[in-house]
């Protein structure tokens, strides 16, 4: 009977080391307005027009969202604790390069969209919404109205095209936001739990919108873009309304692995 309690206790203490390796920022919930800027201009001058967020006033309850975004040493025990084999690092980048990246435990855990609910479910929580994603990285109550995540220069924030030397970095390196979040702009972009279907996004309901039952394809969107595009103009002033804004969103299939994804996890208060 001893000898049954002691296996149960330290099974109860390595799910519960586990989950506490997670570092949660507290968002209190609000009413914003999502998809605030729908014109994004390239460094190129190019305008771009429904690559955003549906334009609405969106209300959320509170919610815990991670502090950085999930690393490979987290997805490792992930794996561990699960069983299952962990999968093969990119060998090209998303630009089509052949890189033939090795894993390294402190990087971002570059993931399917599947690997992320999948880690997400098992580590107690779940993959952020697109609103709550975008609430999030605004800032939520404590928002200072930033272009960006934390700053109207997406350089201090985030790892772009003119400071990421074409690649993406160890978490947590640069600024956080105004709730203390790092990332959220540039580095890798983040898988959320919403299909991608624009022409239905009218149909999602304004108070916790959980996204469309089903999407274009399989397409899932990811929010905050990757460390490959440029942040600033000709003149190397930084893009006011620039392609990293958190109102953002980019579509891919949901098996897509490269070094432009990655994702962070959430979870209900």
């Amino acid at each position: 009977m001893t000898f049954i309690i002691l296996i149960g206790l330290i099974v109860f203490t390595s799910c519960t080391k586990s989950q506490e390796k997670t570092e949660w920022i507290f968002v209190e919930g609000g009413t914003f307005e999502q998809g605030k800027n729908q014109i994004l201009i390239s460094p190129k001058g190019d305008t771009i027009k429904g690559f955003t967020s549906p334009h609405r006033m969106v209300e959320l309850d509170d919610f815990y969202i991670c502090k950085y975004e999930i690393t490979v040493k987290q997805f490792k025990e992930f794996c561990k604790n699960t069983a299952r084999k962990m999968p093969n690092a990119p060998i090209e980048s998303a630009n089509g390069i052949k890189v033939n990246y090795k894993w390294i435990d402190e990087n971002p855990m570059l993931a399917t969209w599947d690997e992320a609910n999948d880690f997400a479910k098992w580590a107690g929580g779940r993959l952020p919404t697109e609103a709550e994603w975008e609430y999030a990285a605004k800032g939520g109550k404590q928002t200072k109205g930033f272009k960006y995540s934390g700053s109207n220069n997406p350089i201090e924030v985030g790892w772009v095209k003119e400071n990421s030397n074409s690649t993406f970095h160890k978490v947590g390196l640069l600024k956080p936001n105004e709730l203390g979040i790092y990332d959220m702009t540039g580095n890798v972009g983040e898988w959320v739990f919403d299909w991608y279907n624009p022409e239905k996004d009218s149909l999602v309901n304004n108070k916790n919108p959980q996204g469309l039952a089903e999407g274009e394809g399989n397409y899932k969107i990811s929010k905050g873009v990757s460390w490959f595009y440029e942040t600033q103009n000709t003149n190397g002033e930084p893009l006011e309304y620039g392609i990293h804004m958190p109102e953002v969103r980019y579509q891919s299939p949901k098996n897509t692995r490269n070094d432009g994804f990655g994702f962070r996890i959430a979870k209900s208060n």
